[in-house]
């Protein structure tokens, strides 16, 4: 388990799970929220996940590896949400696959650190590289309790045309799909910005020599 320190009791410490999201969390919650939005993270498509303690952890008294895909899923189904405004009528298709839609054919995630019950994780997306049938993006994983993000995970998502069954090119599809393309490639730009500043106010310790 996680140190309970923190917190005045352990219905405290699991206060995350109750109605008002849990009054102690709040400043934790409100941390990682500031500190993703400055490492360029996009705030709209945020997912907070409470740990489980029956359907998360494993037998090693954490939580499991195969929880962690699912987990990034829920962050990568809200940036498909996000798409609404622009893909209009199109946006059923989308979520139905039909005729274009999206589908992710690798990711890699990387475990930083343990997480144990009770936590609550935020999760927050950018978009990293933009083609026009496809694009790349990193969902960071935030532990509430640790105030530092314990996994990250890289998403390969490709637009797929499932009435040719091949990838969709979004520039030759035009119209709304074209204008996502345009959006997406706006989104990564102005993500990167904000992470390239993060990265020059907050530059990486050299790791000692063993």
């Amino acid at each position: 388990m996680s140190p309970l320190s923190k917190f005045t009791s352990a219905l405290e410490a699991t206060s995350y799970q109750s109605p008002d999201r849990g009054p102690a969390y709040q400043t934790l919650r409100q941390n990682t929220i500031d500190t993703a939005i400055a490492m360029g993270y996009d705030a709209a498509t945020m997912v907070e996940i409470g740990i489980d303690w029956s359907e998360d952890h494993g037998p090693y008294k954490h939580v499991k590896i195969e929880a962690f895909p699912r987990f990034v899923q829920q962050c990568n189904y809200r940036v498909w949400q996000s798409w609404e405004a622009h893909l209009g009528e199109k946006f059923e298709d989308l979520l139905n696959c039909r005729h274009i839609a999206v589908t992710i054919n690798k990711y890699t995630i990387e475990l930083k650190r343990r997480v144990a019950w009770p936590d609550s994780l935020i999760l927050a997306n950018r978009i990293m590289d933009v083609k026009p049938d496809r694009y790349v993006s990193e969902t960071a994983i935030w532990s509430l309790n640790q105030q530092t993000v314990v996994a990250k995970s890289t998403d390969h998502v490709i637009f797929f045309d499932y009435d040719r069954n091949v990838p969709a090119d979004l520039i030759e599809t035009g119209g709304v799909w074209t204008d996502l393309y345009h959006s997406l490639v706006e989104r990564k730009e102005r993500e990167a910005r904000i992470a390239a500043k993060w990265a020059e106010e907050h530059p990486r310790k050299p790791r000692a020599n063993i």
